[in-house]
């Protein structure tokens, strides 16, 4: 076990100590991200260490018995566990997805029934995060729509003690092995402009809902991405996400950073791990018909130098967005930055790991190896929300002063 983990305390540990705990932790999940990755298997193994050093709870405040973690320090920690292997990085997300977008609430001063329900759902979250240790997944996408909440078709409807769920899910990372998957879904009795999403938190073993295991694709192969199918599936009322119907479009639209910005610390570690990669390989492989290595040849040089000045370059943007949703969350500012750092960070993979592939040679598509794998992985990036294309979308309608707090206005 890290020894930072031995030493510190969840509810005492520093940013700085946040980060150096996963790094340890990432160091770990190398020997086995292969394995994983090969198989198809869902890391067990890393999350059994993420739980027992209690960073389900990494951004749960500290005056509950989690670590305070904020969105920059967050976006850091990821960084460094995607290092050592980018599905458990990506599935760790989904549960923050979650429980990080409550940390940043304060429900205090709402008053009457509606502040006991939301204290006690978020109560009641922290406790299963920290206390029971259960993983909470993101179940959205759906087939067909893909993250695009204006058009899901998973409906739910008030019946008598709570909610009754029909709809798949299609992109739900963890399915199978998460505790808990929040739900996205329409209400079937609410008519408005802009439709009424809500969130609802259905147990893994309730009978009425199915996952499909059929996760077989080209990178983050140990996600356990998975469709769930809800067939009247039944959850309580208190399984309805802060006791609010309604809300979830606008307060995606509006605070748009944990659904986008957490995938920045997962790509950001890959091409971390790629370039760390690069440097290692080429200090060792001798240029041909010499014992001089690659990393004095000055053409080798040049080009590892412009690598190391995009991967920083997009380190700073990521960092800097992470930095804005700290202080500014919710504002214009944080959500073009975050946009931004995603659309960067997403394109630099591929091109990263691609020319590591060139510079190494053809001994490093091996599987023996872990480039070919983060060339897999890396090509993903682009399609997770918000995608590229739905970035520049983005980006060019702030740049032309667009209200984007409006649902109608995003690409949601």
């Amino acid at each position: 076990m890290s020894q930072t983990v031995q030493k510190i305390a969840p509810s005492e540990i520093t940013s700085e100590q946040i980060i150096e705990l996963c790094r340890e932790l990432g160091q770990g999940f190398v020997p086995r991200a292969g394995k994983y990755d090969k198989e198809g298997s869902f890391p067990v193994e890393n999350f059994q260490e993420i739980k027992d050093a209690g960073l389900l709870g990494i951004m749960i405040p500290k005056k509950y018995g989690g670590m305070g973690a904020d969105f920059l320090t967050y976006t850091r920690a990821l960084e460094q566990l995607a290092k050592g292997d980018a599905s458990t990085g990506l599935t760790f997300n989904m549960h923050n997805i979650a429980v990080g977008s409550l940390a940043e609430l304060n429900v205090e001063g709402i008053g009457g029934s509606r502040e006991k329900r939301m204290t006690d759902f978020i109560t009641w979250v922290y406790d299963q995060s920290i206390n029971e240790k259960k993983l909470f997944a993101s179940a959205s996408s759906e087939p067909g729509i893909g993250a695009h909440f204006s058009k899901l078709k998973t409906l739910y409807k008030r019946v008598d003690g709570g909610f009754v769920i029909n709809g798949v899910k299609n992109w739900v990372s963890m399915a199978g092995y998460a505790d808990y998957y929040v739900v996205a879904a329409r209400s079937a009795d609410m008519e408005s402009d802009v439709p009424a999403i809500s969130y609802l938190v259905v147990h893994k073993d309730n009978p009425n809902a199915r996952v499909e295991f059929t996760w077989d694709v080209l990178g983050m192969r140990a996600t356990s991405t998975n469709p769930v199918y809800f067939e009247e599936c039944f959850v309580e009322s208190n399984a309805l996400f802060l006791g609010s119907e309604g809300m979830a479009l606008y307060k995606i639209a509006r605070e748009p950073h944990w659904l986008v910005g957490g995938y920045n610390g997962v790509y950001l570690g890959i091409c971390s791990a790629t370039f760390e990669f690069l440097v290692e390989y080429l200090k060792k492989k001798k240029i041909p018909g010499t014992q001089t290595p690659l990393a004095e040849d000055n053409r080798i040089q040049h080009k590892v130098g412009e690598l190391y000045a995009q991967l920083e370059s997009a380190r700073r943007v990521a960092y800097s967005a992470a930095k804005l949703v700290t202080d500014r969350p919710g504002s214009v500012e944080a959500n073009t930055a975050i946009h931004h750092a995603k659309f960067m960070v997403s394109e630099l993979g591929p091109r990263l790991t691609s020319e590591a592939i060139r510079l190494c040679g053809g001994s490093t598509i091996s599987k023996l190896m872990p480039l070919e794998r983060f060339y897999r992985e890396s090509r993903c990036g682009g399609l997770m929300p918000a995608t590229s294309d739905e970035c520049l979308f983005y980006l060019g309608k702030a740049a032309f002063g667009t209200d984007l707090s409006k649902p109608s206005e995003t690409y949601w």
